[in-house]
């Protein structure tokens, strides 16, 4: 039997979610946080220009330095999303130690929860993860759920 994903929806209201990475992944995960009222804490010695000027208006606390263990004491989540393979690794298993949620970018064997595609509206918010062997399918699907939300016919 393949394995299959049970979605879990919590609320995001005063919830700390902890990216570590600033590059292209974090930057499109930190975009979908954003639709939510989660506290997002970025930290990274650099980040894309979106995500300092989100640092920048006070929509998120950036630190701005590599990867410590203490930054994630207080989090309900975090997401793995630097470009080295040893970090995110580090990541992941200071996080579980920790009992907190995590994603690790590079790995699903790593993570406790997969991040997903979200087609959200004003009724309606939908997570959408794949098996993780073809992102173009979980892509299309994420696609077409929020065709059928902007359009309302639910």
């Amino acid at each position: 039997m393949q394995n299959r994903y049970f979605p879990i929806f919590v609320p995001s209201a005063e919830k700390t979610v902890v990216v570590i990475g600033g590059g292209n992944i974090a930057s499109r995960r930190i975009r979908t946080l954003m639709e939510f009222d989660f506290q997002v804490t970025v930290a990274a010695p650099w980040v894309s220009d979106e995500v300092k000027a989100l640092s920048e208006a006070g929509k998120l606390k950036w630190i701005e330095k590599p990867y410590e263990k203490q930054v994630i004491a207080d989090a309900f989540m975090v997401l793995a999303c630097t470009d080295d393979r040893e970090t995110n690794r580090r990541i992941g298993l200071d996080a579980k130690a920790a009992g907190i949620l995590v994603s690790v970018c590079d790995s699903r064997a790593e993570c406790t929860f997969y991040f997903p595609a979200i087609a959200a509206g004003e009724e309606v918010t939908c997570g959408i993860v794949g098996s993780g062997k073809d992102h173009h399918v979980t892509r299309r699907a994420a696609k077409k759920v929020r065709e059928i939300i902007k359009g309302k016919a639910y």
